[in-house]
């Protein structure tokens, strides 16, 4: 009974909602403690019930495409705090366009220098490279260039936790915390999960976080195929 129960797609849909519910919780219970995001504690959940119930990524991966579906409206829904900033926007494109690029290509190079100095294993290296970009687009730049899929998901989601976690206080620490700095930071080093985070932080947070991460992922999407 409980074995048909774990391979319905919907079981695994209502424990992931559910263990990020109580993720929230805790993370509201703690003050938002940035070290312990909701996204943080529902993954090491889930992963541990998956685990305890030798349930095959496979049969969760059918529950959690639902999810996936509505990465697309979440990500649309960030043009709002973009249109009550995007005057103030518009007069910075330029700069704010060289400083995307020049940040995202450099993560990327940084990573892909370490993992192949530190592991040497080419494939794991080209996984590294869609570090920085929201899990849909992560996976298919993998596919495209011959990295593990399931390893690129991975890399996406410890990023965006410690860049989330991180790079508030780090720039507060170098009094580089303007809503455009930590906001592009955000952004670019830490995706979706750095705009939950940002958004958090003010409306001016998200909208530079939200364009830095949509080109981010464009630039990425665009070029690493070619690249690599």
């Amino acid at each position: 009974m409980l074995s048909t129960i774990l391979q319905q797609p919907t079981t695994w849909l209502t424990i992931t909602l559910g263990a990020y519910l109580l993720g929230l919780k805790i993370y509201q219970a703690l003050n938002h403690a940035s070290w312990l995001p909701p996204v943080l504690s529902g993954f090491v959940l889930v992963t541990f019930l998956l685990w305890a119930t030798d349930t095959p990524y496979a049969v969760y991966d059918q529950g959690g495409k639902l999810l996936s579906f509505f990465l697309g409206p979440v990500v649309v829904g960030l043009a709002v705090p973009l249109f009550y900033h995007i005057h103030k926007m518009k007069k910075q494109f330029v700069t704010i366009l060289i400083a995307i690029t020049v940040g995202s290509l450099t993560t990327v190079g940084i990573a892909m220098a370490l993992t192949h100095y530190w592991i040497g294993i080419d494939t794991i290296t080209i996984t590294m490279a869609s570090k920085s970009v929201t899990t849909p687009v992560a996976v298919a730049i993998t596919e495209q260039t011959g990295g593990i899929a399931a390893l690129a998901a991975a890399f996406v989601m410890v990023t965006g936790i410690i860049g989330a976690a991180f790079i508030p206080m780090l720039l507060k620490a170098f009094h580089l915390d303007s809503p455009q700095s930590t906001g592009i930071s955000l952004g670019v080093c830490a995706h979706a999960v750095g705009t939950s985070r940002a958004i958090e932080l003010g409306q001016e947070y998200a909208a530079y976080s939200a364009m830095a991460m949509t080109i981010t992922a464009s630039l990425h999407a665009i070029l690493l195929p070619w690249l690599l």
